[in-house]
């Protein structure tokens, strides 16, 4: 999708993007992903990363799938009944969250295939299975397991969207994600914080909260713009401003009743962007493409 901005090559409106790209919402079978279809489902060329390359069928089942919602048979603890999954990003392959091999237990797989593993599979295997040894591909949704997953979650699951409590102590909040984030899930973070705006109002979460999304950036917050603009014109690859006082926004904060502005600069050398806090993005208006001030934090 295409955003007027510095720089070229940057998703500045995730949310627009996101909504283009979850199959779950819009028209029943909508394909966002059908310009990029290979002809008759063969791949010409398997080894091509590039933005030419096609999709066969199961290489967009698998962009449909992480890039949507993952339904629960059962509600979860305070009544979430979905994960949000990912934020359509510029590495959908970052961090092992898409692997080009096949698991144990995979179609397709041998029979002395490795095993998956990846981060949270101890909990899988350990907590889920109790069993270590476990193939966690054997998780089946809404299987055998699933009272075993519900009662889990009511241990584990930080997913409570009434933060009063924290707010009338004075608790101040701030949080800072990254869209190209492939580890921790930016669509789960976007959907609890929503929960919470549902839950209290914003102008209740607006007085002890902020949650600034960085587009594209990583899971350390650190970014750099796609090597082509949305019109497929190929552009200069540069880091994506992701330095703020972080101290100083909570101090001033806590101790000078100096509240975060929704949109706070931040900075990579002599350039800047605006950090927004969620619903709103930054939106190109005027002016010098590498300045915050070029820039308005809006919600569409």
């Amino acid at each position: 999708m295409r955003q007027a901005g510095w720089p070229s090559g940057v998703i500045n409106n995730y949310m627009a993007c996101r909504a283009i790209f979850d199959v779950k919402q819009g028209a029943p079978n909508r394909n966002p992903w059908a310009a990029k279809r290979c002809p008759n489902n063969v791949d010409p060329d398997p080894q091509d990363t590039s933005a030419a390359a096609c999709l066969t069928d199961g290489q967009i089942s698998t962009l449909n799938m992480v890039y949507s919602p993952y339904v629960f048979d059962t509600p979860l603890a305070n009544s979430v009944k979905s994960f949000g999954m990912w934020v359509p990003n510029t590495d959908p392959s970052g961090s092992g969250l898409i692997a080009n091999a096949r698991y144990r237990g995979q179609e397709g797989a041998a029979e002395n295939a490795p095993i998956h593993g990846h981060l949270g599979v101890l909990g899988v295997t350990g907590f889920l299975m109790r069993d270590l040894a476990a193939n966690p591909l054997d998780y089946v949704e809404g299987g055998p397991l699933n009272k075993r997953r519900v009662e889990l979650s009511a241990i584990l699951d930080s997913t409570n969207p009434d933060l009063s409590a924290f707010q009338k102590r004075g608790g101040k909040l701030i949080v800072v994600i990254g869209t190209n984030d492939t580890l921790a899930s930016p669509g789960a973070q976007l959907a609890y914080y929503q929960s919470v705006l549902d839950k209290m109002g914003r102008a209740a979460v607006d007085s002890f909260a902020r949650f600034f999304v960085l587009p594209q950036t990583d899971h350390g917050l650190a970014g750099r713009n796609y090597s082509a603009d949305g019109d497929g014109k190929e552009v200069a690859v540069q880091p994506i401003p992701s330095s703020y006082n972080r101290l100083d926004l909570i101090v001033d904060w806590v101790e000078n009743g100096k509240a975060p502005g929704k949109s706070t600069p931040f900075t990579a050398g002599d350039r800047s962007l605006p950090m927004c806090s969620y619903p709103e993005y930054p939106k190109y208006s005027s002016g010098p493409v590498g300045s915050d001030s070029s820039y308005t934090c809006v919600a569409k």
